[in-house]
């Protein structure tokens, strides 16, 4: 009985040294995975060696570069991709940005410019909108419609929501149809309840504010067809249901 009792102690004893040894080295990989994986983020092997930036028109590179700062030599596992692509956003420029690392050494930066469609001019001062209103470069561009403004209109990385007149006037040119949207040449927009539009005919279009937008497209899409060729100079749709004309 004694021997049985002592062999059962010693195996229990084994076995209590076999699951601290088993333990101990299951800490001792844990640490070793740890280990390398810090020496491996930190290894020239998967450091930035190039930032390679595409989709750029009007914005210069370095520009680019500097919003993302991602130096060469940053650790690529350390490259937060959302941050840069947020960073490089913000700037007036850029529409959307997307971040990707590319391999071990290298990040892609995709951007989509912001592409001027309107010319915002007041008080001697003009600059340029996309087609979500926002100032991305001061001057003007030949062939764009220009908005004419009482006021100044906003810098560089403002949006119309700063000018009432200018988001009536916004809002009123996306809500046209593209046809009618092609033949508008100039937005006459003295405040927010006043809107002339001016086509390339030089028919003057009294649209007022940018609501009942389908309505008032219908309306004067309606009238330039049966007008056509008559001396027409000016239409009035402030009122969709009843538009009126008149001729000089």
């Amino acid at each position: 009985m004694d021997a049985r009792i002592s062999a059962r102690r010693a195996e229990v004893r084994a076995a209590r040294r076999r699951a601290r040894l088993r333990r101990t080295l299951l800490v001792l990989l844990a640490l070793g995975v740890v280990a390398g994986g810090v020496l491996l983020e930190r290894s020239a092997v998967l450091a930035v060696a190039r930032v390679e930036v595409v989709g750029l028109e009007r914005l210069e590179r370095d520009a680019v570069l500097a919003a993302a700062d991602v130096p060469p030599g940053t650790p690529i596992l350390r490259v937060r991709t959302g941050r840069v692509a947020a960073a490089v956003t913000a700037l007036p420029l850029v529409r959307r940005a997307e971040v990707d690392r590319v391999g071990p050494t290298a990040v892609r930066v995709a951007v989509e410019e912001r592409r001027p469609v309107l010319v915002a001019s007041g008080r001697g001062r003009a600059v340029l909108l996309d087609r979500d209103g926002v100032a991305v470069a001061p001057g003007s561009e030949g062939g764009l419609p220009t908005v004419v403004l009482t006021g100044p209109p906003p810098d560089v990385g403002r949006g119309v929501v700063d000018d009432a007149a200018l988001a009536n006037a916004h809002r009123a040119w996306v809500g046209l149809s593209g046809p009618l949207r092609a033949r508008v040449v100039r937005l006459i927009a003295p405040d927010a309840e006043r809107l002339e539009l001016v086509l390339d005919s030089g028919v003057r279009v009294r649209f007022g504010r940018a609501e009942d937008l389908a309505a008032k497209v219908r309306a004067l899409g309606a009238v330039l067809a049966d007008t056509a060729g008559s001396g027409v100079t000016v239409i009035d749709v402030r009122v969709p249901a009843v538009p009126t004309v008149r001729t000089d």
